[in-house]
């Protein structure tokens, strides 16, 4: 991986935080996953990376991708 700085507002690092919170992950894994869905809606031919997460133990892998979509919108 490489280390990237990105400047983001107030809003969008409470946000980020909850998500992640929620999640079980890192910031920067929801930033990550944000940017491979971008991706991927902007070129339907991208093919990100099969994601190895880690998440909680009581959610499931569709619950959980649900909560960070929504979150995302």
């Amino acid at each position: 991986m490489k280390r990237t700085n990105v400047y983001l507002t107030e809003k969008q690092v409470e946000r980020l935080h909850s998500v992640a919170s929620q999640e079980g992950v890192a910031m920067a894994e929801v930033i990550r996953r944000a940017v491979e869905v971008y991706l991927a809606w902007y070129d339907p031919t991208y093919a990100p990376p099969v994601p190895t997460p880690k998440r909680k133990a009581s959610s499931s892998p569709d619950e959980s991708q649900g909560t960070f979509l929504a979150h995302l919108l």
